[in-house]
């Protein structure tokens, strides 16, 4: 029987769990170490996935002692870059790092040197690469099953840095990776929130122009409706994406939408509903993650370059409103241009109070942010 890779977790909350779902559904890895804050949340992990891992309260300490294969950081968005950094210094095989990459482009570019520095393969987890509508879609963008792609159109809401970089990240994968080539955009921002400590807009739109030709539009709490997908429209057809399923249309299905529900490596929609882009992500990616540790593949569908050109996407929206201008790629501007804008007084709140969108996820008294371990 091969031997199995051995998993640790910084971070114990949710999102941890999705990711120990995902190394426990491809029967490839053992968790073997948790570290958080919270005891309570370490012990709640233990009981719900039916693991028995060693606890830390110094992620730092259980690096040291347990020299894991593979670590997942999967604090809020401002321990990122820390941690995966800390964890490059101990060298691990790999590290799957939660997205958005960092809270800025100058972090999430520390990352990437800190892990080429120290020879650790860095993957961000923007599972939906993984989800068989998702390569479906891209393969037949890439055989003209629509003509050429003008336009991807996509709805978001909760902020641009959380929900859309997955979006963000789609659009780039549905085109084969193609490079975004500039960015114009505009936020509003009247009130004071954030998403897991990271400053959040209240609504946004923005226009991604990418080097192939085709051009991607996002609409972010702008309408009551959101949801991870897109609608795209080519010369000969268009395809309706959806987490779970597409819709195809054009002259071969007769001017009719054709359903198209294609099953996962690991679960299918009709076994697990509306759960399947969670859990099926979640392991298709853990699984590629193993066969690039143990040297089956040359690159993940996730390896960080992807990650950190998503980030700079959803931050050159920012700049863009900042700057009053269409924003060349790549970007430039390594800190958060909203931060400089509020920071600045250049768009101070008119409603005054800070919150959390996330703070309903905090434990015990903390009731402001959780971004360390």
């Amino acid at each position: 029987m091969p031997t199995k890779l051995r998993a640790a977790i910084i971070g114990a909350g949710s999102i941890g769990g999705a990711h120990i779902q995902g190394y426990l559904d491809t029967g490839r890895f053992d968790i073997v170490a948790l570290a958080d804050l919270n005891a309570e949340a370490m012990a709640e992990a233990n009981e719900l996935y039916d693991i028995a891992p060693v606890h830390y309260l110094d992620a730092r300490q259980m690096m040291e002692e347990v020299r894991p294969d593979v670590v997942s950081v999967c604090t809020w968005h401002k321990g990122h870059s820390p941690w995966t950094i800390a964890a490059a210094a101990f060298k691990p095989q790999a590290i799957l790092c939660e997205k958005p990459m960092a809270d800025t482009v100058g972090a999430a570019e520390r990352m990437l040197i800190a892990c080429e520095r120290n020879d650790v393969k860095l993957a961000i987890a923007h599972q939906r690469r993984f989800l068989p509508s998702y390569t479906l879609a891209r393969n037949l963008i890439a055989e003209k099953a629509v003509g050429d792609v003008n336009l991807i159109q996509s709805l978001g809401g909760d902020g641009l840095p959380n929900f859309s970089s997955h979006q963000a990240d789609m659009y780039r994968y549905l085109l084969s990776d193609d490079e975004c080539i500039w960015v114009m955009g505009n936020i509003e921002r009247k009130t004071d929130q954030y998403e897991r400590a990271t400053r959040i807009e209240d609504r946004a739109m923005a226009v991604f122009q990418f080097a192939g030709g085709p051009r991607a539009m996002i609409l972010s709490d702008l309408v009551t409706n959101h949801y991870q997908g897109a609608l795209i429209y080519g010369s000969d057809g268009m395809i309706n994406l959806t987490t779970e399923s597409l819709q195809l249309l054009n002259s071969e299905t007769g001017g009719r939408w054709e359903l198209r529900v294609p099953d996962g490596k690991f679960f299918t929609v009709e076994a697990v509903g509306h759960r399947f882009e969670w859990i099926e992500g979640a392991a298709a990616q853990a699984d590629e993650l193993a066969d690039w540790v143990e040297g089956k593949i040359e690159v993940h569908r996730g390896q960080g370059e992807h990650g950190y050109k998503a980030l700079q996407m959803v931050h050159a929206v920012y700049e863009s409103a900042r700057m009053h201008e269409k924003v060349e790629m790549p970007l430039q501007t390594r800190v958060n241009p909203l931060d400089l804008m509020v920071e600045s007084g250049h768009l101070t709140p008119q409603r005054p109070g800070r919150y959390d969108i996330r703070i309903g996820r905090l434990r015990n008294e903390n009731m402001t942010e959780d971004t360390e371990n």
